[in-house]
């Protein structure tokens, strides 16, 4: 494999061994993720046009993973270990190309050093073991690099024309960002063109692109679709955010780094190697810049994520300092004293094998199922919520296929009012709500705990979360409180109160055609209890003989201007000849200061007839739903 095989091939052997078990560890074990899942629903086609179809064409991404998995699930089955068995190898190999790219591009001792990085790489690591197209993109481009550059130093074409071609081919059919990945390396390695090079340098890339055209209708399509909707635009701290993620956010192993460098210059082993280091942070910079500009000016697609596929230049602009004269055995122990820093972090600071920063699809699935068996399901309401049914059915039909959660796809097939209803007309004991990567309208958690106000069972994961409530006579604690009947911080039109149709009280608030606004709420921030708990409940009993267009307001105001305002239509929660309760959870925005002014009220834009009671404000201690927390 090697070209002159000696003892730094050995040691990076070895450390080709650790990165492997790094990527192998308890890789079956923890839960697919969304987009894992998503895969493997698309591959449940009949047919190869179907798939590109109903499966490609509208998803955003490249055809060649999807394609690939939609076969190989076909004949290896969709366990967790087949779905990610080839992408864990696609790691492993990743490592192997780039200790073979440094070592022909630069120098084995740069090599090694460059390997140290690479292997133990939180980024690298994570993504080696989740069956999508980044460690594919990561191990095509890397790949690439080796031939081109191989090619470009040595002007040998049939060693490495394939491996051009094929492997920048592949790049390109996996992940757009992988393709302009290649794009980028393609165009600043004419730099180490020559009269010998540049004809094939051109021929080369006249193949990938002709092979590419096939794809060239799904690629404009997946354009003009554009970003990803749920992804905000980036701070203009990203960069900053990324590099340090990149070194594990950890303060000593980049010290750590920096500290080998500094042996590696009072060697006097540091050199200026002015080509690899101008393409590493020309295919980096240009990546991320590019990234960041569409999606600061087009729609957002930024990610870390869709920056592995240039992030392993950024090691190779680090080991172009690092020269051929510097003493092996040196060498080795900083490398050596590298990864075993690099694994240090990765394992005990990074958690990569016990904190994940997807939804836990595994454990909500699987919680159900035994929770509900445990308690009988005839006594358990299970509700639950995720991008797809199919998420959890993957997991709870591995478990028992006859298992049916009795509410699901909240927001979907099942409205906000019918869960109310069903858990307000509940006879069950229990009721389990849990929820994956599609989050739990926080008002179903304060309905169901007006029936069913005790903990029997809470886990909570990142993004996802399961939580039994049982039926008892608990006292739920309030930070506030306030009855639109019993404070004076209320502006009520006494005019409009009447006792002819009611709730409770004898008394309900008639807003009539003539009333624009009513029931005017006025407080600062600070005496909500608010910097308790961030969560306010608002509560209200609404009757009206059609649903109705009218929204309760939150605005929040500081001196004269309006720093927050958030309208929530009655019409969703209408029932018709009855009263029916309306319920919004308001979430404390981290902006905003004690001292500003929150003004609460219904708006009646349209000029319709509400009958409102028993309206009310809390907070509640047990309001807990901070989702992304963990």
């Amino acid at each position: 494999m090697f070209q002159k095989f000696e003892i730094r091939d050995v040691v990076a052997s070895i450390f080709i061994l650790i990165g492997a078990l790094l990527r192998f560890y308890s890789f079956d074990q923890w839960s697919l993720t969304n987009d894992e899942l998503s895969a493997i629903s698309r591959t449940n086609f009949g047919s190869f046009s179907e798939l590109i179809d109903k499966g490609i064409w509208v998803d955003g991404h490249p055809a060649l993973i999807q394609i690939f998995e939609f076969y190989w699930i076909q004949l290896s089955g969709n366990s967790v270990f087949a779905v990610r068995l080839p992408f864990v190898l696609m790691g492993v190999g990743s490592c192997i190309y780039f200790y073979r790219l440094l070592a022909n591009w630069l120098n084995k001792n740069a090599a090694l050093i460059g390997l140290s990085l690479f292997i133990p790489n939180y980024l690298f690591v994570l993504y080696s073991q989740i069956a999508r197209p980044y460690v594919a993109g990561l191990f095509f481009v890397v790949a690439f690099s080796f031939y081109l550059f191989r090619f470009l130093r040595t002007n040998e074409v049939k060693k490495n024309a394939i491996g051009i071609i094929l492997f920048g081919l592949a790049a390109s059919l996996t992940h757009y960002f992988s393709a302009l990945s290649i794009f980028l390396i393609y165009f600043i390695a004419r730099i180490y063109w020559s009269r010998k090079n540049i004809k094939f340098y051109f021929l080369f890339a006249i193949a990938i692109v002709v092979l590419y055209l096939p794809h060239l209708p799904i690629t404009l399509n997946h354009l003009s679709i554009g970003g990803v909707g749920w992804l905000p635009k980036p701070e203009p701290d990203y960069l900053k955010r990324f590099i340090s993620y990149f070194f594990q956010d950890s303060l000593w192993y980049q010290i750590s780094i920096a500290c080998v460098l500094l042996v590696v210059g009072f060697k006097k082993g540091l050199q200026f190697n002015w080509k690899p280091l101008l393409i590493g942070l020309f295919v980096f910079f240009s990546c991320f810049s590019i990234a960041y500009y569409y999606s600061i000016h087009r729609t957002p697609v930024i990610q870390f994520s869709v920056l592995i596929f240039a992030s392993p230049f950024l090691l190779t602009t680090i080991a172009s300092f690092i020269g051929k004269k510097v003493n092996s055995y040196l060498i080795i122990t900083l490398s050596t004293l590298l990864i075993f820093m690099g694994s240090f972090s990765l394992i005990a600071e990074r958690s990569v094998y016990s904190k994940k920063p997807f939804a836990n699809f595994k454990s909500v699935a699987e919680n159900s199922v035994l929770l509900s068996e445990k308690l009988g399901r005839e006594n358990v309401l299970a509700i639950a919520n995720a991008s797809n049914p199919f998420y959890l059915k993957y997991y709870t039909s591995r478990i028992d296929s006859s298992f049916e959660y009795n509410l699901e796809d909240i927001g979907g097939k099942v409205s906000l009012t019918e869960v109310r209803d069903a858990l307000k007309y509940s006879e069950k004991d229990y009721v389990l709500i849990s929820y994956a990567n599609a989050s739990m309208p926080n008002e179903i958690h304060e309905y169901a705990k007006q029936k069913y106000p005790e903990v029997y069972f809470h886990e909570r994961y990142f993004n996802s979360d399961i939580i039994v409530y049982s039926k008892g006579n608990t006292e739920r604690k309030r930070y506030f409180e306030s009855d639109f009947l019993k404070d004076e911080n209320w502006e009520v039109n006494k005019n409009q109160l009447q006792d002819s149709v009611f709730y409770s009280d004898s008394l309900s608030f008639h807003q009539t055609p003539n009333i624009p606004y009513a029931l005017t709420y006025r407080n600062s921030l600070e005496n909500f209890g608010i910097d308790k708990n961030k969560y306010l409940t608002m509560s209200a009993q609404l009757r009206s003989d059609s649903a109705v267009d009218v929204s309760l307001v939150v605005n929040v105001n500081r001196g004269d201007s309006s720093v927050y305002w958030r309208g929530t239509n009655v019409k969703p929660y209408f029932t018709k000849n009855s009263w029916y309760q309306f319920m919004f959870v308001f979430e404390k925005p981290k902006n905003l200061l004690p001292t500003d002014q929150v003004v609460i009220y219904f708006w009646n834009p349209n000029k319709q007839d509400l009958f409102i009671d028993d309206f009310k404000l809390y907070n509640f201690a047990d309001s807990d739903y901070h989702y992304y927390e963990f």
